[in-house]
């Protein structure tokens, strides 16, 4: 479920905002939604997202994942991304700048100091940008960056952890799905309207 994070951030409120609702589907039938929101104030870029997603495999699950990406004069600054599978939290990872050196925290007990990401894309990003000329991009829930590779026009695979991989698909540079194949369980996160 981690990955699954990679794509949900948390809403915030300032300046000037852009929204975006993708509808969450599993064989065609709608689980859920996704909310995104990007941010933009001064030298600030906050990009967050909150889902919400409710489906029946052997017993009811509700997931609730918020993440939220701030880049600071084009830079990540801070990440934080939680999964909640019915109340309970099954995942989370934050990192935060402090003393220009990153802060970084994997759930429920691996926390070390290492640079700040040197990469100005993130997952976050790919919510509104087309990642043309990426060869990788910093995967927040994962805290590292991870292989991107474009395989047609408007069309890159995410490459994640444990040969996972999200396939994003774009058209005339907006995002319009990402496919998300996790074998048992296939999703796609679609823009809706």
């Amino acid at each position: 479920m981690r990955a699954l994070s990679v794509v949900l951030l948390l809403a915030s409120c300032t300046s000037v905002a852009q929204d975006a609702v993708f509808n969450i589907l599993h064989n065609d039938k709608v689980l859920g939604t996704i909310d995104a929101l990007r941010v933009a104030e001064g030298d600030r870029v906050t990009f967050s997202m909150i889902s919400y997603s409710s489906f029946t495999m052997f017993w009811k699950r509700e997931v609730r994942t918020v993440a939220r990406t701030q880049y600071i004069s084009g830079k990540v600054a801070s990440c934080l991304t939680t999964v909640h599978v019915s109340g309970e939290l099954r995942d989370s990872s934050t990192m935060r700048a402090i003393g220009g050196q990153g802060l970084y925290v994997v759930h429920p007990d691996k926390v070390y100091s290492a640079e700040l990401p040197k990469n100005p894309w993130t997952t976050a990003r790919m919510y509104y940008e087309e990642p043309v000329g990426q060869d990788s991009v910093f995967v927040e829930s994962e805290l590292f960056e991870c292989a991107v590779e474009c395989i047609a026009p408007g069309e890159y695979i995410l490459k994640l952890p444990n040969k996972e991989k999200n396939h994003y698909v774009y058209r005339n540079g907006l995002l319009q799905e990402i496919r998300v194949d996790r074998g048992w369980l296939g999703l796609v996160f679609r823009r809706a309207g």
